[in-house]
């Protein structure tokens, strides 16, 4: 189900100089629970379910994987220094983990309803949404049209730090579930 999304969003970071980001992602899978990357054991678990979910910025598979990979970016790429210096902007990502409800609209200075309930999640949304330029230029312009200064400073920041990390290295091969690859008769 998601092969074909790992794919190309693999093939898009690596075109974008940034397979570098996904080389310690050993494993993406098909999860029932809600999407969430873990990065001791170096996975991904995506819920298709969560692309209905009306609070993140977009509701596409490639988005979802995007935002669970800007989380991984977050505590593998960058040092928890480096996240110290961005609390100012997004808060402290390291901060425990009380996720908010989820408000009823975005304010002005989030990417989306869901970058409001954690610091974590701000950049991981904004990330995404940074990245989801390629695919969709014309409705990340619309949806941050209507953001504040600090919302665009966040995107731009996010920008800078994808530029310092950008190289020619090529993505490690990521592989599916297991039970996924028998089942489909691969394995």
């Amino acid at each position: 189900m998601f092969e074909r999304t790992i794919r190309s969003v693999t093939l898009y970071f690596e075109r974008e100089g940034l397979g570098r980001i996904l080389s310690r992602i050993t494993r993406i899978r098909r999860v029932n629970e809600e999407s969430f990357h873990d990065v001791r054991n170096r996975s991904i678990g995506l819920n298709p379910a969560d692309t209905k979910k009306p609070w993140a910025a977009f509701h596409r598979r490639p988005y979802l994987l995007i935002h669970e990979i800007g989380h991984h970016f977050a505590e593998v790429v960058l040092t928890r220094g480096d996240r110290k210096r961005f609390v100012g902007l997004f808060g402290d990502y390291d901060a425990p983990y009380r996720r908010a409800p989820k408000p009823r609209v975005a304010d002005a200075d989030h990417v989306s309803r869901y970058a409001m309930t954690h610091p974590a999640e701000d950049f991981a949304e904004t990330f995404a949404v940074c990245l989801w330029r390629s695919w969709e230029p014309d409705a990340v312009d619309r949806l941050l049209s209507g953001k504040s200064a600090q919302c665009r400073r966040k995107v731009s920041t996010v920008r800078h730090l994808l530029d310092s990390v950008k190289s020619p290295v090529p993505a490690a091969p990521i592989r599916a579930s297991p039970r996924r690859a028998q089942k489909a008769g691969r394995a």
